[in-house]
């Protein structure tokens, strides 16, 4: 009777890490997926039009400086820094 209780603790520390691993996983996309997708989009108009994919990478880093700054300001108000 021991023996089937220690395989299911056994059992039990895999699915911790599995789910560990998944909630890792979700994370990275959450951060990273629209970055990815951007740069996918790029690579896919460079293959099809070299000037689109260039106009397109310009108007990216055009609306990042944008974002970068809604979200500094975004963080402040989170934080409130003004008062």
């Amino acid at each position: 009777m021991r023996v089937v209780q220690k395989k299911h603790a056994v059992m039990m520390e895999y699915v911790i890490i599995a789910v560990l691993i998944a909630a890792a996983v979700v994370v990275a996309v959450i951060m990273f997926g629209k970055n990815v997708s951007h740069e996918m989009n790029v690579a896919t108009k460079s293959m099809s039009d070299a000037k689109g994919a260039e106009s397109y990478q310009s108007e990216l880093e055009k609306n990042s400086a944008q974002d970068i700054k809604s979200a500094n300001e975004h963080e402040k108000a989170m934080h409130n820094y003004d008062k």
